[in-house]
């Protein structure tokens, strides 16, 4: 072989290796944007778009673009919190997408894991918006309840809803996972590695006999970074304490849980970006694209696939809801957290998608 047809060879393997590279950034960029324990949702690529649920809840997005198709981002429009307008705060340069985990597919059970993801093109940050289950609310149509409870009585479109008349927030998107898509998830990574504490590893295994699972971790299993498999993870996932058949391990809260999953999430984002192959992202992508129940239409996946390289660059901010800013209160579905005061949460949540556009 001549050093030309040798050179021309490297640069065709290094020209493929940069491709495979950019293809795994965008997917893992998709999976860290549609990522979330308690249900992880993951947009796949093209060819895999069909596999979707689509199911509208009439929720249209508007934006302004150039003749080439690129958004133009203009000044801020103030945004007057006036909770006795009725009128939702929105911006056509942020996209707020509600994400849910659900126990069942479909309209069916409850949702243990609401995250409103905003995708702030005018700040250039990437926003997650965690709705505790527990939280006491008015559910339209119904009752003060839990708000996990909203999905139950009506699915996705019912907690839409809910969050829109309580926090006063215009949702534009949603998706919904089922939540034992994780263990696929997991397993044909072979698993993620996660800090656990005594405790934790107990009520893993505690969950397991319950259930009458194969998955026990090893009885002499010491605290610490320990080897999950998809089981495993998905119980330390949905952990927040309590009993557990019979035993009662310790004072947990969706705080704990939520802290849980993000550690988690973690976990999976890091392994999908060291050492997670193509074929096993592909693996990934298609396992949970069929399970997912959206009303993203293609055109606007695509766009988020188009600028997913972008959305790896913006900065990524969490808050948690209703912080600390509530009480225990008792209600016929048992123990709530009540929101003390609800013009101050409804500006927490305000300040923080839209910042210094509220008024």
């Amino acid at each position: 072989m001549t050093e030309e047809r040798l050179a021309q060879k490297r640069a065709n393997e290094l020209k493929k290796r940069r491709k495979n590279l950019f293809v795994k950034k965008v997917i893992c960029v998709l999976l860290a944007i549609f990522c979330f324990v308690g249900g992880i949702a993951s947009l796949a690529y093209y060819r895999t778009l069909r596999s979707f649920n689509y199911q509208d809840v009439n929720t249209p997005v508007q934006t302004q673009t150039d003749a080439d198709g690129n958004m133009i981002v203009t000044e801020p429009e103030l945004l007057t919190l006036d909770t006795n307008s009725g009128n939702l705060l929105s911006d056509p340069f942020i996209l707020n997408i509600l994400l849910f985990g659900a126990d069942q597919y479909g309209n069916e059970g409850n949702s243990d894991t609401m995250i409103l993801m905003s995708i702030d093109n005018r700040h250039e940050k990437i926003k997650l918006t965690s709705f505790l289950r527990d939280t006491l609310v008015y559910v339209p149509g119904y009752y003060n309840t839990k708000l996990t409870h909203a999905y139950s009585f009506g699915g996705a479109e019912l907690s839409i809803q809910t969050i829109e008349a309580n926090f006063g927030i215009k949702i534009d998107r949603y998706a919904v996972v089922n939540f034992e898509t994780f263990k696929d998830i997991v397993d044909i990574m072979d698993g993620v590695d996660i800090e656990l504490t005594y405790d934790e590893i107990a009520y893993i295994n505690a969950q397991v006999a319950q259930n009458y699972q194969d998955d026990y971790l090893p009885w002499d299993t010491e605290e610490g970074i320990v080897h999950l498999n998809g089981q495993q993870a998905l119980w330390h996932a949905r952990n927040r304490g309590g009993y557990v058949n019979g035993e009662y391990f310790y004072m947990g809260d969706d705080w704990g849980r939520v802290q849980r999953q993000r550690a988690f999430l973690d976990a999976v984002m890091n392994k999908l970006r060291n050492s997670a192959s193509l074929s096993e992202i592909v693996q990934i992508v298609n396992a949970v694209g069929p399970n997912i129940t959206t009303n993203l239409k293609s055109s606007e996946i695509t766009l988020l696939v188009s600028g997913a390289l972008t959305y790896l660059d913006y900065e990524m901010e969490e808050l948690s809801m209703p912080e600390d800013n509530w009480e225990e209160v008792d209600n016929s579905d048992g123990k709530c957290l009540g929101i003390i005061d609800w013009n101050l949460a409804r500006r927490t949540v305000a300040e923080f998608i839209y910042e210094d556009s509220v008024v």
